[in-house]
């Protein structure tokens, strides 16, 4: 595509959105001495511009550089705006949530504070405290912004991406490009399609996958083994990974390391499963947990669907004139592009480790050989082709670097049509990574097999080996909002219920196995499917950039007028994190060097 040098203003240091106001802490320095001088509000700002101008002078020796501030969530969990990093009381797991603007510089009449925030893990709803430190608000991600890259290059799909707002030329916003020109964009299931002309008004459909590198970014904690609340345990919850089955060949032993479980597993002839289901405790049951109590809900407990549920989003806001509103988020999807991940430690030379994921009643199950390396992944749906070139085939295969006895760090993921394995944080080739599936993708449960009830396993044959830190992640689930009304739950447009009836309907939906295989069930499931032409067409020279916290993000999708950002608009592509919030530990204004770095 022939590139026009494009004009751009050099303005000072901006903000994204420009017209929000970056928030600050509304707090005084509690104290003296030297410790209250450095936490005052304006000796802050002082070192932290100082710090800002030195990275700059630094920075433009390599580029031309513009720095930026994230004000919103619209792009977490990868670039954070206003937000808290807070540590769950029941689990201990430190995460982060959206903060409401609450700084000095907000009017008085405007000003809302954040009182209440859920645990991605544990699900167990806390009570803020603005007496914390960690309770209270901070900035917004510090960015660098490379301005001149698109004069010499074309951007590329999934560059995240600082632009002015189409409605709005005062306003910078920052999102991933997901539409280059000419593509003609529909948002189905979660994932992105690029609709090809097959005749007239005929189109087949191409799913866009990410790469590699950016899907493992963008990845969604769901559970972690190493955050297992001790109040869970005392009123004996069961484990989410266990082998569930009693009919099934169970090696499986649990042994406590420090204050984590490890999970070891003896050679044998049979597969032995270590499967996982979805089992958070639900908010008004923590009342009686932490009494003691164990609900009885878990009592034949067949398992629940994961969906695209987006703690960050997941809030109580009370504004300044008292009034008091409960921002749940609504997980209104199935997400069943998922990853596994976890620490493995081979004790034997030979023999196989097994991973698998399951999505739609099928499973994708990698083979790998304990004593070589080579893995080897294959399908259950005799629908599921791998592609290799022009050809396809039934398995995939690569060479990872397992080579017998070991430590091995190990994530596979299955996600946008495409199959992932990194072993040791290095991704293995594979020679048919991707693969085209024709049949119907709707959750599945029988009392033979459980499919979606249990969509994650690890496994061994023949095999001696040892797992900790599990992990469970879901991709992005990308909403198909085309207005502001419709952007966290768009299946609500149809349907004889009330949009609060829906979404409670498909809360007991997710959490029925039974009901998944019903004939209504599956028209819930297939309710937005089917489109046959598309949502978003792009012409010459036009973009179409979308937010990673879906749900919460005003992208192109519900933009007023054009659904594109057109290619004069483009300011950059965001480079680098250069300053995320201080830890303030051990010192304040300690440097969070865990989240600088480049930007996937």
């Amino acid at each position: 595509m022939a590139k026009k040098p494009k004009k751009r203003s050099l303005a000072s240091r901006g903000s994204v959105p420009a017209s929000a106001k970056v928030s600050q802490r509304n707090s005084q320095p509690e104290g003296g001495g030297v410790f209250a001088f450095f936490r005052d509000f304006g000796v802050r700002e002082t070192i932290e511009s100082i710090i800002i101008a030195v990275v700059l002078a630094l920075m433009f020796r390599a580029f031309e550089a513009e720095a930026f501030i994230i004000p919103t969530g619209s792009m977490a969990p990868t670039l954070q705006g206003q937000h808290m990093d807070v540590e769950c009381q029941q689990c201990g797991l430190q995460y982060r949530t959206g903060a409401s603007f609450d700084s000095s510089s907000t009017p008085v009449s405007d000003r809302r504070t954040v009182t209440r925030t859920v645990c991605p893990v544990c699900q167990y709803e806390m009570v803020m405290d603005k007496r914390n430190p960690n309770h209270r608000s901070n900035n917004g991600d510090r960015i660098l912004v490379n301005k001149f890259v698109y004069d010499f290059a074309d951007p590329e799909r999934f560059d995240v991406i600082v632009f002015k707002n189409p409605n709005n030329g005062k306003q910078n916003y920052i999102k991933r490009l997901v539409g280059l020109p000419g593509d003609n964009l529909l948002i189905e299931n979660g994932d992105i399609y690029d609709m090809v002309p097959a005749g007239p008004d005929q189109w087949d459909r191409e799913i866009i996958r990410k790469p590699p590198d950016k899907l493992k970014v963008m990845l969604q904690l769901v559970d972690d083994t190493n955050f297992i609340a001790p109040n869970l345990t005392a009123v004996n919850w069961p484990s989410r990974w266990q082998t569930w089955d009693a009919d099934k060949a169970n090696r499986w032993d649990v042994v406590q390391v420090g204050d984590h479980p490890s999970y070891v597993v003896d050679a044998g002839d049979e597969v032995s499963w270590l499967s996982y289901r979805h089992l958070a405790p639900r908010g008004e049951e923590w009342v009686d947990i932490e009494q003691g109590v164990r609900p009885t809900r878990i009592d034949g407990y067949l398992g629940q669907l994961i969906t695209d549920y987006y703690t960050y989003n997941d809030k109580a806001i009370r504004f300044s004139n008292g009034e008091v509103r409960d921002d749940r988020s609504v997980a209104g999807h199935w997400v069943g592009d998922l990853a596994l991940e976890a620490n493995v430690k081979i004790e034997s030379g030979e023999g196989t480790l097994l991973l698998k994921l399951v999505e739609g009643g099928a499973d994708f199950l990698c083979e790998i050989d304990v004593a070589t390396g080579k893995a080897t992944v294959s399908s259950s749906d005799e629908t599921v082709r791998f592609v290799q070139g022009d050809a396809k085939t039934n398995v995939a295969t690569g060479q990872t670097r397992i080579k017998g006895k070991g430590a091995y760090k190990i994530m596979y993921a299955n996600a946008d049509d495409q199959i992932c394995l990194w072993v040791n944080n290095r991704l293995v080739e594979f020679d048919a990574p991707d693969y085209i599936r024709t049949s119907q993708v709707v959750p599945s449960w029988t009392p033979e097999n459980h499919g979606d009830a249990e969509p994650l396993a690890i496994g061994a044959r023949d095999a001696k080996l040892s797992v900790s830190r599990l992990k469970v992640l879901r991709d992005i689930y990308y909403t198909a909002a085309t207005s502001r009304d419709q952007i966290a739950a768009e299946f609500l447009s149809t349907g004889a219920w009330s949009p609060a009836e829906q979404v409670q309907q498909r809360r007991i939906l997710f959490q029925s196995p039974k009901e998944w295989s019903l004939p209504e069930s599956k028209k819930i499931f297939n309710q937005n499917k089917g489109r046959n032409k598309p949502m978003f067409p792009l012409g010459e020279g036009q973009y179409f950039p979308m937010g990673d916290n879906s749900p919460s993000s005003l992208d192109a999708r519900v933009w007023n007028g054009p659904h594109y950002l057109p290619e004069e608009l483009l300011i950059g592509r965001a480079m680098f994190v250069y300053w995320p919030h201080s830890l303030n530990s051990p010192i304040p204004y300690f440097p969070n060097f865990g989240r600088m770095g480049f930007i996937q």
